[in-house]
């Protein structure tokens, strides 16, 4: 480095910049449905609440977790043939007969598998959370730590709703949780902040997050595309909040300013961040409880510009009795979609599930095209449906749903119903999936944004959440509908370290696993400083760092990405990833005037040893000397 540093005498600052936009495709193939919950064995009989469909053993594929109020919580482990099996005595949960609402699973501790938190309380009661670390892979079970983990589980409370988020980006997940009112108080939301080794302190009050409320669920995403994760809660006493991240560790509540609100304020039940019309911003769905006479549910398109536009009237979403919800693109044209779970006791007992597929509008707005009949989902009747959870379980390339499906607790031989698991019937569709796998981000990759990008120039936007709708988990696995396109020209993956990824020229129909790959700068690149470049990948490859003053924009599929450092490049070091998928070089920048405002730029090929090719070209890093 310090004799490429000789030789640089002058600074290019030319980058190439390419921009996409999204469209709608025309002829659309349908959606349907099958209930296969009692072939496969995860009909359960109970009081439904949240679901989580998730890959607890590490077998590669996804199991299934109900939450079940005050009847017993349920897992089911799949086996051969995309069936299941009862797993509660396998992986040796207890009997618990708390009244659960939520199920939060995600790499709580980076150890490689996902933990799981029962947020329990809900409409009626006042208990305390129940965490469980995985440690099937060591011994088989899953053991309850709850008495360890400080503020999570040991403040009781009225949770209802939970997501997950890294909302200062330390490389550990956080907890956010919503409650209902306990009597006639209003409660706030808790923001439970990862401390490492599984233990969490509720910074809510620090952080700015004291709105009182009487809330339902609630999500997390980043609606202003800063990088930082924005949280959300509904309230079914008063307006919707909405924090935004403000970066350094606070939340600024600005549900109003943005404008975010309803003249029919009362009785939210959900809020979901999710990209509806693919244009890059994250756009807001507002479940509704009551049907009449307080309006529908909503629709707010992000403007780009830190406000929304409420878009619901034109767009035919419908009145009903929302309660589950969860969004997700189940027709594979690319664009999510919203089921809602008509769950109100008030609905002369039942209602009927609703499933739109949504669309971009003419008129810059979304279109609801409702398909609730037509996809085979009305075929088992009215119904309580509150926790959905969405993922490929059959892995062929399509999004299924799994419904808990149960009432009021209140009632329970009366109110208990069987779950369905709704297989997705395909079509003709084209599609790809990447399993996210963080290094340098936390290890489940909450909060990554994935864009993938067709040959025709139509992008596709995917965030990752954990925790969204009926405090339900989905899949991680990040799923793209491309509609008809024929072919991928490449990924690119925003991880919440601030690196960015290019997968290039992936192969539609397939499902593959992406690990954080690429660089970023330690240190001040100041005349006698120390600097260090530090990579991450899979463990034990090898990453060799180049350097030029120019940049460019050439594919290089036998490298694996996109060149952007131009001719003549430098080689700079090379060196070995440890077992966590970390390594680095460091220098110190020579104390010579001559370097003061000279910019150059860092790329890596990060591969197997001894590979002639393959492996991945990362981001770069820019390094100005002043």
């Amino acid at each position: 480095m310090r004799s490429f540093l000789k030789i640089v005498v002058f600074s290019v600052t030319a980058a190439a910049s390419i921009s996409f936009r999204a469209y709608p495709q025309s002829g659309t193939p349908p959606v349907t449905f099958k209930n296969k919950a009692k072939s496969a064995g995860v009909d359960n009989f109970g009081l439904g609440r949240a679901a989580g469909m998730i890959d607890l053993d590490g077998d590669g594929l996804l199991d299934l977790i109900c939450a079940d109020s005050v009847m017993n919580n349920v897992f089911y482990r799949q086996t051969s043939g995309h069936s299941f099996s009862y797993a509660n005595q396998t992986w040796n949960y207890a009997v618990d007969n708390r009244h659960t609402y939520g199920v939060l699973a995600a790499d709580f501790d980076n150890d490689g598998d996902n933990d799981v938190l029962f947020i329990n309380g809900g409409f009626h009661s006042v208990e305390k959370c129940q965490f469980l670390r995985n440690d099937i892979n060591s011994n088989g079970i899953l053991t309850d730590i709850s008495a360890a983990t400080g503020d999570l589980c040991g403040l009781s409370a009225s949770g209802v709703g939970g997501t997950v988020v890294d909302y200062d980006l330390d490389g550990d997940l956080d907890i956010f949780i919503s409650h209902a009112m306990i009597g006639s108080a209003m409660q706030t939301c808790n923001l439970y902040r990862n401390n490492g080794g599984l233990t969490f302190s509720d910074v809510a009050p620090a952080a700015g997050i004291t709105q009182l409320g009487d809330f339902r669920f609630c999500g997390s995403g980043d609606i202003n595309n800063d990088g930082f994760t924005e949280l959300g809660a509904s309230n079914t006493k008063g307006e919707n909040i909405v924090y935004k991240n403000n970066g350094i560790g606070g939340f600024s509540e600005v549900a109003t300013a943005i404008g975010v609100t309803s003249p029919n304020s009362t009785y939210n039940f959900g809020i979901v961040f999710e990209d509806f019309d693919n244009d890059g911003w994250m756009d807001i769905y507002v479940a509704k409880h009551y049907p009449l006479p307080l309006g529908t549910s909503e629709l707010f398109k992000n403007n780009g510009n830190g406000t929304f536009t409420n878009v619901s009237a034109a767009s035919g979403i419908g009145t009903h009795t929302d309660m589950g919800h969860n969004t997700g693109d189940l027709d594979g044209d690319g664009y999510p979609d919203i089921f809602i779970g008509t769950g109100s006791p008030h609905a002369n007992g039942e209602d009927w599930a609703r499933l739109y597929m949504i669309t971009p509008s003419a008129a810059g707005g979304f279109t609801a095209t409702d398909v609730s009949s037509a996809s085979g989902i009305w075929v088992e009747g009215k119904t309580h449906s509150h926790g959905s959870a969405f993922g490929d379980y059959n892995n062929d390339g399509f999004l299924d749903m799994y419904m808990n499906n149960g009432g009021p607790e209140s009632n329970p031989p009366t109110m208990q119903e069987n779950n369905f698991l709704w297989q997705n019937q395909g079509n003709q569709n084209s599609w790809i999936e990447m399993d996210l796998v963080g290094v340098i981000s936390n290890r489940s990759a909450v909060g990554a944004r994935s864009v993938a990008i067709t040959s025709t120039g139509r992008s596709v936007y995917r965030y990752l959440a954990a925790g969204k709708g009926f405090s339900n988990t989905d899949s991680p696995t990040q799923h793209f509908g491309v509609g008809m396109e024929t072919a991928m020209d490449r990924i690119e993956i925003a991880w919440p370290s601030g690196i960015r990824q290019i997968v290039l020229n992936p192969t539609l129909k397939t499902h593959f696993k992406a690990v954080e790959t690429g660089l970023r700068m330690l240190g001040d690149a100041t005349l006698g400083s120390l600097v260090t470049v530090q990579g991450c990948g899979a463990s034990s490859y090898v990453t060799e760092l180049y350097a030029s003053v120019g940049l460019t924009w050439e594919p290089f599929p036998t490298f694996g990405g996109i060149k952007q450092i131009a001719d003549p490049i430098f080689p700079v070091a090379s060196f070995s990833l440890d077992s966590l998928g970390m390594g680095g070089f460091s220098f110190t920048i020579p104390s010579d005037p001559q370097l003061l405002g000279v910019k150059f730029y860092v790329q890596s090929w990060t591969h197997l040893a001894n590979a002639p090719s393959g492996g991945s070209l990362s981001n770069i890093i820019e390094i100005e000397i002043h």
